[in-house]
């Protein structure tokens, strides 16, 4: 039991054996960030692959990816053997579990705590194993009288799968299936088949992957899908929040899988409230709450299922630890009725609390007649998703630290301006934003039956608000609102009006300050061209550019093949390349951005962009394994780059395999700015699985390896001091101001440098490389911290310190 003269200690476990590790840790970070305080000390804990504990810092925590962590274990982390697992975990108050799927969720971790008496948060090892296999939780769930789909169980090695299949198709009369393993997430290893020898395959996928031994098969749901979430009360009731409806095609057997549930995507929306009848959310809510009680659950859960074109309800899943992204139905749901982040996981807490009879008190604080700070993130990009990924999680970090009250701004596909209050800030696209905007008061008026009567089977009204009316204004009218408030005006806007200088240049105007760079050099650092220009202006031939020609897509408006072919022999053959980079010549720099072999991937590339697409689906060029996003309409020019072919740098658990071939490795620097002082952060060696780096290996939390600094025997440490001094000459030529991330190509060999691009406003995503680099500093810097630093370093309110400190 806690004492009242020490925080309260809570150990966030996270990692795990499975594929859902990544989530993991986006979980745990998220609990770090709304859950720690002044009365509350959070005290990580990561599990491997092969379930060894390890103690890891704070700061460990915000490595992007279990690679990240595997890596970095053995050098920056604790190994706990079961008696100084013991020891550690006698000095925790009370343990929040933050792993999914198998060890986190099956009640094998939920029973190691059991065992050694430790409070924990979530429900008993039994529950647990009744909810996560989903052969055992249909059992129960059809012996306590619910609705459910008939399924047939297969074992990995039997020799009767083929004949339980064939007789499963036959006897349901199928022409579609769902395959999915019986003890696994939500997510991972879930396929949809139309014939035996389809689900064969993905039987075999599962069992050769290690994803389970054993798995079910079950028929394609024609319903309706829905998520809920549960929360126990102070009497301990379950107390159902307001469902989510999951809206998608499910044509050329698509489902809701991994990628569709955690990265933005178009494909899928998500209605909340759901497009049901009032009776039929009730039904839902009364059923997740009944399951709740049946089953021994605790604290929280979340229940998937379906509404079935017979009015049935079926629950599909049951969840014990519901991923807690920052953007989850974990917080989504509760947010719609007013609750923060915060009061959701300190109701989970408490609800804990009470049963193990610890006692624990919350502070306060109040942000009135703090500095104001206006976050815009959203706009009409390429990169419009990662820009709400970015202005979302500012403004959450910014809303735990002192001193700051942050207000969330959404810039829409037209571009106006929403100001939006808690309950719609928290939609996974900005499509989805936009659309709950404009139907706000209808929103509304469908959640009020539920709100006083959720408000009042909790004990608690919502903190941040139940008011789900967004004001809608023009970019001139939200610059007089920011004047009006003395705010401060944070851009999270990625490309276009956010980094092409028209918007520093509208708030210069009115001397509002903002972060980032001025309209000159956000124009110039927009431009790729027009930087590479810049760099060779320094005239200093170690600090150099990629050899780059600008093309124009009318250029090729009339080429015939010969004529494709004599342009690529020609542009290869001035930037001494045999492959190309073609990007956007002012778009982000994800967008539009893909490798060209010859010149039948050029004319590809340029048709693509002529025909007006979107995206370009995976698999379209060689080496290119996921989507790319296409830069908005009215791009015209692009660049043709030489490709810089680079060491081959892997990871493979705890072990680097650095083979040199030419000496270059790309890497990526964060730089802050006062006065004109720079202060380079230690450089990241950036680590692609495909040609370049995607969009989500970039900002989404799960994905991508970025290592800080660079391993010596990869970069010699010696040479650290050179590429930081390189790294300050181009930031100054390029007059960057407060902070920006600058990437470049450097040849380990000769020292010799090649700056790729400049980004004036970086990604500032939950796993973004930039907070890793603030935390390998001497004094390490947390995100809300690093965010925070950069408001008050361009009010004058901080100067650049010993930690962050003029470059050598």
């Amino acid at each position: 039991m806690s004492s009242s003269n020490r925080k309260f200690k809570v150990g966030v476990i996270c990692g795990g054996p499975s594929k859902e590790r990544g989530i993991s840790l986006n979980s745990a970070r998220s609990v770090m960030d709304h859950l720690g305080g002044d009365d509350i000390e959070i005290l990580p804990i990561y599990v491997d692959q092969l379930k060894n504990f390890y103690e890891i810092s704070r700061s460990q925590l915000y490595s992007n990816t279990p690679s990240d962590f595997d890596f970095k274990l053995v050098q920056e982390a604790r190994l706990l053997d079961e008696t100084a697992l013991a020891k550690k975990l006698a000095d925790i108050d009370l343990v929040f579990p933050a792993i999914h799927g198998a060890f986190g969720e099956d009640g094998e971790l939920q029973e190691l705590l059991q065992d050694y008496g430790v409070p924990f948060v979530g429900s008993p090892a039994e529950a647990c194993r009744k909810m996560f296999n989903k052969h055992r939780a249909n059992f129960h769930l059809s012996k306590l009288g619910f609705y459910t789909l008939p399924f047939a169980l297969l074992k990995k090695g039997s020799v009767h799968n083929k004949k339980i299949i064939e007789d499963f198709f036959e006897e349901n009369n199928l022409d579609r299936a769902v395959v999915k393993p019986s003890a696994g997430g939500s997510s991972i290893g879930v396929f949809s088949v139309a014939t035996v020898t389809q689900a064969l395959e993905k039987f075999q996928y599962i069992f050769d992957e290690g994803i389970d031994d054993q798995a079910i098969i079950e028929p394609f749901c024609e319903g309706k899908e829905f998520t809920v979430i549960v929360l126990q009360n102070a009497q301990g009731k379950p107390v159902a929040m307001v469902p989510s409806e999951i809206d998608m095609n499910y044509d050329n057997h698509q489902i809701f899988d991994f990628r569709r549930k955690y990265l933005p995507t178009n494909t899928v929306t998500y209605h909340c409230p759901p497009r049901f009848d009032e009776d039929v959310t009730q039904k839902i809510r009364d059923q997740a709450e009944d399951i709740f009680t049946k089953l021994g659950l605790q604290d929280f859960v979340r229940v998937d299922g379906w509404l079935m074109p017979d009015g049935n309800l079926w629950f599909s899943d049951l969840n014990p630890i519901s991923g807690m992204e920052q953007n989850s139905f974990m917080f989504q749901q509760p947010a719609r009725l007013g609750f923060s982040h915060s009061q959701v996981l300190r109701m989970i807490i408490e609800s804990a609390c009470r049963r193990h009879n610890l006692q624990l008190s919350f502070s306060s604080s109040n942000k009135d007649g703090e500095q104001k700070v206006h976050i815009l993130f959203g706009g009409i990009t390429a990169e419009r998703q990662v820009s709400l990924m970015s202005g979302t999680n500012v403004w959450f970090k910014l809303r735990q630290a002192e001193g700051i009250n942050p207000e969330p701004f959404f810039m829409d596909k037209n571009g106006d301006i929403w100001s939006l209050p808690y309950g719609l800030s928290l939609d996974h696209t900005v499509e989805e934003i936009l659309e709950n905007c404009e139907n706000s008061e209808e929103i509304s008026q469908k959640l009020q039956p539920y709100i006083s009567k959720i408000y009042t089977a909790l004990g608690s009204e919502g903190e941040a608000g139940k008011n789900l009316a967004p004001e809608k204004m023009d970019l001139d009218s939200f610059v007089q609102h920011a004047v009006a408030n003395e705010a401060f005006v944070f851009i999270a806007l990625h490309g276009g009006l956010g980094e092409n200088g028209e918007l520093q240049e509208k708030l210069d105007r009115f001397d509002i300050p903002f972060n980032g760079s001025n309209a000159p050099a956000s124009r110039l650092c927009m431009d790729k061209m027009a930087t590479g220009e810049a760099i060779t202006a320094m005239g200093d031939d170690r600090v150099e550019t990629v050899p780059k020609r600008v093309c124009k897509q009318d250029d090729f408006s009339v080429f015939s093949d010969e004529e494709y072919q004599a342009f690529w022999e020609a542009t290869t053959r001035d930037l001494r390349s045999h492959s190309l980079i073609i990007k956007p010549r002012s778009d982000g720099c994800s967008a539009g951005i893909i490798r060209l072999n010859d010149w039948r991937d050029l004319k590809a590339y340029i048709a693509l962009v002529a025909d007006g697409i979107k995206v370009i689906e995976p698999g379209t060029f060689a080496g290119q394994s996921d989507i790319i996003e296409m830069p908005t309409a009215g791009e015209t020019d692009y660049l043709l780059e030489s490709f810089v072919e680079t060491d081959t740098v892997l990871i493979n658990g705890k072990d680097l395999t650095y083979k040199c071939k030419t000496g270059w490795v790309e890497v990526t620097v964060g730089v802050l700015e006062q006065g004109g002082n720079y202060h380079v952060m230690n450089p990241s060696l950036t680590v692609a699985e495909g040609d370049m780096l995607s969009l989500e290996e970039k900002f989404q939390g799960g994905t991508g390896v970025n290592i800080t600094p660079p391993p010596e025997s990869v970069m010699p440490a010696e040479m650290l001091p050179k590429v930081k001094g390189a790294v300050a000459q181009a930031a100054k030529a390029l007059g960057i101001e407060n902070y920006a991330r600058i990437d470049l190509f450097v040849n380990v060999r000769n020292g010799r440098v090649y700056i790729i691009e400049a980004n004036s406003l970086p990604g500032l995503t939950p796993a973004t490389v930039i907070y890793h680099q603030a935390l390998a500093e001497e004094k390490p810097l947390f995100p809300k911290d690093f965010l925070k630093k950069l408001v008050e370093l361009r009010l004058g309110l901080q100067k650049l310190n010993s930690s962050i400190s003029d470059a050598a």
